[in-house]
């Protein structure tokens, strides 16, 4: 059983021997060495179900991985739920974001009231490869910026909060 100390995580997805695929994992260490114990920091090499039992308990999760470019190799953007829900999996024992969040929510679980996600495009998923080509490596920075971003703007917010007094 975890214990969680942290209320938010930043999840890495990636494999980093498949070589821009690992940005997001480049982007986690220079995230952890940024926040230290402030956050919690996961690099995970797979998805599917297993993303329910790890985000089980935080309350928001940026969730940062790579995506095959329909625009310019090394472009960050954000996705939402929706834009995932399209895409097809190529396996019926996988599960995306979607599914996962929906689980949760029948299963009643204590899982994040906000998922974030950011993605670097790359132009090849595929490449077994160590290491990210200069183009990817180029753009980490401005993941981590990203990313860096939202945590702080989820700060902010939760020291703004009036705690509810009870009677």
């Amino acid at each position: 059983m975890k214990t969680i100390q942290n209320r938010i995580m930043v999840l890495a997805l990636g494999n980093d021997i498949m070589g821009d695929d690992g940005a997001a994992l480049a982007a986690a260490k220079l995230l952890r060495n940024e926040f230290g114990s402030e956050i919690d920091v996961f690099e995970v090499a797979s998805a599917g179900f297993m993303l329910l039992d790890l985000m089980e308990g935080y309350d928001k999760v940026i969730l940062i991985d790579t995506i095959l470019s329909t625009h310019t190799p090394g472009l960050i953007r954000e996705l939402t739920l929706e834009e995932l829900t399209g895409r097809q999996t190529g396996s019926p024992h996988y599960a995306g974001l979607p599914e996962i969040i929906g689980l949760a929510k029948e299963l009643e679980l204590n899982f994040p009231d906000e998922v974030r996600i950011i993605v670097i495009e790359i132009e090849d998923p595929f490449v077994i490869r160590q290491g990210l080509s200069p183009c990817i490596e180029s753009e980490i920075p401005g993941l981590v910026r990203k990313v860096k971003d939202i945590i702080k703007e989820w700060k902010i917010s939760q020291s703004l909060k009036i705690p509810e007094l009870t009677p």
